[in-house]
């Protein structure tokens, strides 16, 4: 009996220890937590005093770094399939900008004064470049068939942050609501700025000087050649309605042959002084007769699903040369793939064609809608 009262004294004395030894164990677990936590807060602060270099203290910055689109482009181009790869090689592809008004609570305010400009430029978002994460440091330039360079020596798409910058024509401002011509601009893009296109502060002056010294030049060339009187230059003038400050930024994006030659101090990348090679394009009877088929809007009373949005069939069967001419497939479309047949959509026109060599043929020129309705006005 006396053997199991000392027992059980000696049990209750061994759970008193363990319920001490559970009470010190959580009491330092507490104290290491709050050690820890410390040490972290600690070397945090430490690591940004730290920090030597200037790189370092601005990656933290770009963190906080955010842009609201002011607008989104509504575009001929739906699809990324046939898009000029620069602004103003085609014309007459056309597109609306109109400013969000969470941007702005009046936003024709924000547009005061720019009716006064001819062209703008336009900054925006790649937003259909796709979930690659990775971006590469070289690119394959179209012009160069393969050939790599530097991302940032080209106007690639894919790049570190998918910015573009655009110069496009503006045509009118209604309200809102831009209205522009010769852009390269995806339907859904996102705008993030728009600034006026200024020849005075845009384009070097030693090259603006030299530019017009050689249209002079090619002037005294042409009148040896051939004798033009002023009317019919001032009509021509009128007819393209672009200035001659206008003129000489369009050749320099369009006219590489302009730029490293004895007329101007404007150095480009090697690839870019040589005229491009444009395709001949041909159109098939089909395509011609699906071209007489159309009508421009407002031609009649009424719409049907043959009205296309732009001005007559010429205008149209133009724009389709325009995109076909600069050969708008990949490098790898053009070089390793083998089905030669290409569509692309502008406006509301499904352009099926076929490249071959040097020669790009339109096949058929369909709408995007069913075309077996007819109008009743025709």
């Amino acid at each position: 009996m006396a053997e199991i009262e000392k027992l059980a004294s000696d049990i209750q004395l061994a759970r008193r220890e363990l319920r001490n030894i559970r009470q010190e164990c959580l009491k330092q677990k507490a104290n290491l937590k709050s050690e820890i936590n410390r040490i972290k807060e600690f070397l945090s602060k430490s690591a940004i005093n730290d920090k030597d270099t200037y790189s370092d203290i601005k990656k933290e910055e770009h963190s906080r770094y955010s842009m609201n689109p002011i607008g989104f482009i509504s575009s001929c181009f739906k699809t990324k399939n046939g898009i000029p790869r620069q602004p103003a090689l085609c014309p007459a592809a056309k597109g609306t900008l109109t400013i969000e008004k969470s941007i702005f609570s009046n936003p024709e305010h924000s547009l005061i004064g720019l009716n006064e400009f001819s062209h703008i430029w336009i900054l925006f978002i790649f937003h259909e470049n796709g979930t690659h994460n990775a971006v590469k440091a070289k690119v394959h330039p179209p012009r160069l068939n393969g050939t790599s360079v530097g991302v940032f020596s080209t106007r690639s798409p894919h790049r570190p942050s998918a910015i573009g910058l655009s110069l496009t024509k503006l045509d009118k401002i209604e309200g809102n609501t831009l209205f522009l011509s010769g852009i390269d601009l995806l339907d859904g893009t996102p705008v993030l700025d728009i600034k006026p296109y200024i020849p005075f502060y845009d384009m070097p002056p030693n090259l603006k000087e030299n530019l017009t010294q050689f249209e002079h030049e090619s002037e005294a060339e042409n009148t040896e050649d051939e004798q033009i009187d002023n009317h019919s230059i001032l009509q021509q003038t009128e007819a393209e309605n672009i200035s001659t400050d206008t003129t000489a930024a369009s050749a320099m994006h369009n006219e590489p042959l302009l730029c490293n030659s004895k007329h101007t101090n404007c150095n480009v990348a090697s690839f870019l002084t040589k005229m491009p090679k444009y395709l001949d394009v041909l159109f098939t009877n089909r395509a011609l007769r699906d071209l007489e088929g159309f009508h421009a809007k407002g031609s009649h009373e009424g719409c049907c699903v043959n009205c296309f949005a732009f001005a007559n069939q010429n205008e149209a069967k133009q724009a389709i040369t325009d995109v076909l001419k600069n050969d708008p497939r990949s490098v790898y479309r053009r070089t390793k793939c083998s089905d030669r047949l290409y569509y692309f959509f502008i406006n509301n026109l499904h352009v099926t064609c076929w490249f071959d060599e040097s020669i790009a043929e339109v096949l058929r020129v369909k709408t995007l809608t069913d075309e077996n309705e007819k109008c009743d006005n025709l």
